[in-house]
């Protein structure tokens, strides 16, 4: 009976043992989650950028761009802006310098048009959102932008155009790192 009584003094004894120390761990790893402070949510900008100036007679210019959207964006800003140059020229002539402009489409993945202007003249169009689908959200996928443009310049004098998409994300920011992760 003394034997069997040491085998299980002996076994209590080392499963103690082995046992605070399991236990120490866990409230070590407490105190430094609590240490380390909450995550955070934030908002992340990546801006797609088209921009360009006429330097000579270009008719019917093309240019394709894309941008990724996911289930993390919020919202779609969108910047056109033209500028014609001679703008006095034109209106003297209008026969022969009324053929410049600058069209714009953007698509998303299902090719539904979400957004499209028009320039032919100088003008900056207000900072315009995109709306969201009926469910708050933005499809997922390619979007596309689709640029068409006649312009001309001459040294100094150069019609152009800037268009800007702005895609906001949500992120999470950890303590640690303090950057904008996107999950």
């Amino acid at each position: 009976m003394q034997q069997r009584m040491m085998a299980v003094f002996l076994s209590l004894s080392m499963l103690l043992v082995s046992a605070s120390g399991c236990l120490g761990l866990l409230q070590s790893r407490e105190y430094m989650e609590q240490l380390r402070g909450d995550v955070g949510l934030d908002t992340a900008i990546e801006t797609t950028v088209v921009e360009h100036a006429f330097t000579n007679a270009e008719i019917n210019a093309e240019w394709n761009e894309q941008f990724t959207i996911d289930e993390e964006v919020t919202k779609i800003g969108v910047y056109f802006k033209t500028e014609m140059a001679g703008e006095i020229i034109r209106e003297l002539l209008p026969e022969v310098f009324d053929f410049r402009e600058v069209s714009v489409e953007i698509r998303d993945p299902a090719g539904e048009v979400r957004y499209n202007a028009t320039h032919d003249t100088t003008k900056t169009a207000p900072y315009l959102l995109i709306e969201p689908d009926f469910d708050g959200r933005f499809a997922s996928g390619e979007w596309d932008i689709f640029i068409t443009g006649t312009g001309g310049g001459i040294v100094s004098e150069q019609d152009n155009f800037l268009l800007s998409v702005d895609v906001t994300r949500t992120c999470t920011i950890y303590p640690q790192d303090d950057i904008c992760v996107v999950d």
